[in-house]
């Protein structure tokens, strides 16, 4: 590993170059900070330096702030561990130098990266370069006087759309915007840089202090009208994030009482915020999602992927349309297999939309489009399968259709190829078990829409091969997806983790809590919609299958609901006939459905759960935890027979692949912020009331009496799946 280090060499031009080196995007961290005050007050002494560029080395200028000092303070809660770069080093060592300062920015400036840039007294980028500050991303704001410069170099609409979406722009709309003076080659990039610094030193170009700068900020009542609206939309798209709200009061303070004013006040909140559980929960997943990639047994055993060029996709329904619209963007040929023309006329539409819906909404270009169509072949038998590498099956979930086609399948394919199914709750070794290539045989379970959805659930039975399971990650990582490795068993770790969250609600319903209402406090708590309006999303067949699977898996810890059943009879099938809980109409929000109530009052009679025959009383924060507490239990019984590499994987799952938010940092690490003991005693509560359904496991048990976090490693002598 490359030692982090900054450079300075002075040229015969009296400017002096100080380049970053950390590969490989030049994080600032702790040594790199530190260096650049050293060379700077050094450039600042020497007589032979009349002026100074800032560049960094390899072809980037800077990805921003080392982010394992984040991860640092909120192991220790110690905030002393930032360093103060905002006022000793942007402003007091590099804007008010008494030389002038010009950043040579290329391949990418963000984050701190970009505030060092916004610090210097000009900017001269490559082409295509990316400058952002994604800091919101994080739980926190700018901290390095990025909420003061921005703002009074590119104006205070498009300031705040880049900080509060973390939208980032190429140096060429940025040349538009007035936050880079010039755009040059990479070969002339450090040439034109050096020049420009000279001028400045020699005032044949303004030296400029952006922090000085109000041209572009407009009057006070603008700038107001402008942050109101801001503060209303974040209040609507980010509730539960304090940092947007953040931004907008430091951006503020800066508007009204000056430049300096607003980094004072940058400063503060920004360490602040640090510590938010916010903050603490979108760290938690930025390195969760990274450790995904290291996989026992597989990533450590000195094996290469093997390339996977044209793989065959069996059923062009939604799951298999969605499949082979993710593979063929990513420059890999696909035949998609139906049983009859009309199913693959559909299918290859459904592909068709699926693409041409990206390039509406200008995710892809029309070029690009056209090309990643010519890569789709539909075919109606198994002839074309002679040399693929890999087939996904993405049918129905019915294990006699699945046996048949891994049957058919390992006769039609090479040797070589992947056998891989997208099956979201059966057991593989089922649906593998009348083939002779068991060591093939693979989950590949997609999110739906596919080729939307980051997360790809890769399933590993006990016979699967390492090298199967890393060709499949990369094709993962192709795609564009997170590869997530995970044991064999109903459902498997996410779909059986969550597998308790629709049958708490249902419970709930029937003890008399208002449908609406759940679904209500559900979507507060942070997900994308309730329990109810995602099973009127999903289907109700979907309802059906999935919770007659668990039912046979766990029958120990399952309610069995008339609800879905009743709602069948009644006609509905939730949005795929514009009718189920709520009313769905085309160009309107759903609307809570008011004739199903009597629906779910036939229900409850049937049932007959509520205590005395009268609905229970309970509190907002009690119909969340009871919802999300089985959840939490089941995730620990998934943890303690081995079915995930580690804690953290279940959180990335529980974020990417069941929307769980992602500022509350997965499913595990929520839990152990709520407190194991609160968990387990309250489930202990339930289950003394309501029935074994809410029964705490052993593990979580064992945990919360110890007083271990649930995202402490598992003991080596339980039975890893993995």
């Amino acid at each position: 590993m490359a030692v982090p280090r900054v450079t300075m060499d002075v040229g015969n031009d009296a400017v002096a170059v100080i380049t970053i080196h950390n590969p490989p995007v030049n994080a600032l961290a702790l040594p790199i900070l530190a260096g650049l005050k050293e060379k700077f007050l050094e450039a600042t002494r020497r007589d032979d330096v009349k002026a100074i560029v800032l560049t960094g080395g390899g072809g980037r200028f800077s990805g921003g702030f080392d982010i394992n000092v984040f991860q640092s303070v909120h192991k220790t809660g110690d905030r002393s561990r930032l360093p103060d770069v905002s006022v000793d080093l942007v402003v007091n060592t590099i804007e008010d130098a008494k030389k002038p300062v010009v950043a040579a920015v290329q391949g990418l400036a963000l984050g701190g990266g970009l505030e060092l840039a916004l610090g210097c007294h000009a900017r001269i980028a490559a082409p295509r370069a990316q400058l952002g500050l994604p800091e919101l991303t994080l739980g926190i704001i700018p901290g390095f006087g990025g909420t003061q410069r921005l703002p009074r170099l590119v104006g205070l609409p498009k300031a705040i759309e880049m900080m509060l979406f973390s939208k980032s722009i190429l140096s060429e709309e940025g040349k538009k915007l007035g936050l880079i003076d010039a755009i040059v080659s990479p070969e002339e990039l450090l040439k034109v840089s050096r020049q420009w610094a000279s001028d400045i030193a020699d005032r044949r170009k303004p030296w400029i202090s952006s922090l000085q700068r109000t041209d572009k900020l407009g009057s006070l009542s603008e700038a107001n009208e402008i942050i109101k609206v801001a503060r209303e939309q974040a209040k609507r798209t980010a509730p539960n994030m304090p940092q947007h709200q953040a931004c907008l009061d430091v951006i503020h303070e800066g508007i009204v009482h000056g430049g300096y004013s607003g980094v004072l006040k940058e400063s503060d909140v920004f360490k602040e915020l640090v510590l938010t559980d916010t903050s603490r929960g979108l760290v938690h997943v930025f390195f969760a999602q990274r450790a995904t990639s290291k996989v026992p047994n597989v990533t450590d055993t000195g094996l290469k992927p093997k390339p996977v060029k044209k793989v065959a996709v069996i059923g062009g329904g939604l799951m298999g349309s969605g499949i082979a619209t993710a593979l063929i963007l990513s420059n890999i040929y696909v035949v998609l297999k139906e049983i009859n023309t009309d199913f693959l006329s559909k299918g290859i539409k459904l592909i068709e939309v699926n693409v041409q819906g990206l390039v509406t909404r200008k995710k892809l270009t029309k070029d690009k489009a056209e090309k990643a169509l010519t890569l789709l072949k539909g075919v109606l038998d198994y002839s074309e399968f002679k040399d693929v590498d890999m087939v996904i099956e993405a049918v129905i979930e019915s294990i006699p259709l699945k046996q048949k086609i891994f049957s058919e399948i390992e006769k039609a394919c090479p040797p070589h190829c992947i056998l891989a199914s997208n099956t979201s709750t059966i057991d593989l070794n089922i649906i593998g078990e009348k083939t002779h290539s068991q060591d093939r045989i693979v989950g590949a379970h997609f999110f739906s829409p596919a080729h939307v959805m980051p997360l790809l659930e890769i399933v590993r039975t006990e016979k699967t091969s390492a090298q199967v399971v890393l060709d499949l990650m990369a094709v993962g990582k192709a795609i564009k997806k997170v590869p997530v490795v995970v044991g064999n068993c109903a459902g498997f770790a996410v779909n059986r983790t969550f597998f308790p969250y629709t049958q708490s609600a249902h419970i709930l319903v029937n003890l008399g809590v208002d449908v609406f209402r759940i679904d209500r406090l559900i979507s507060s708590f942070g997900l994308p919609m309730g329990p109810f309006q995602l099973q009127d999303l999903a289907g109700y067949g979907v309802a059906v299958a999935v919770s007659k699977i668990f039912a046979d898996a766990f029958p120990d810890r399952t309610f069995r609901s008339p609800l879905v059943h009743l709602l069948i009879k009644d006609g509905r099938n939730g949005k795929n006939n514009g009718k189920g809980y709520y009313i769905y109409q085309k160009g309107s929000k759903p609307k809570p459905d008011s004739s199903v109530l009597p629906i779910i009052e036939e229900a409850r009679r049937t049932t007959n759960i509520m205590p005395g025959g009268k609905p229970i009383t309970i509190t907002d924060k009690e119909v969340v935890e009871m919802i999300l507490f089985p959840v939490v239990n089941e995730a620990c019984r998934v943890l303690d027979e081995g079915f995930v590499v580690r804690a953290s994987d279940l959180d990335v799952a529980s974020v990417l692949g069941m929307s769980f938010p992602s500022y509350r940092g997965g499913i595990v690490f929520w839990a152990d912020t709520v407190g194991p003991k609160h968990i387990y005693t309250s489930l202990k509560k339930w289950t003394e009331v309501y029935g074994n359904f809410f029964k705490p496991s052993r593990f979580l048990e064992e945990r919360a009496t110890r007083g271990v976090p649930l995202s402490a490693p598992v003991s080596s002598t339980s039975k890893s799946r993995l």
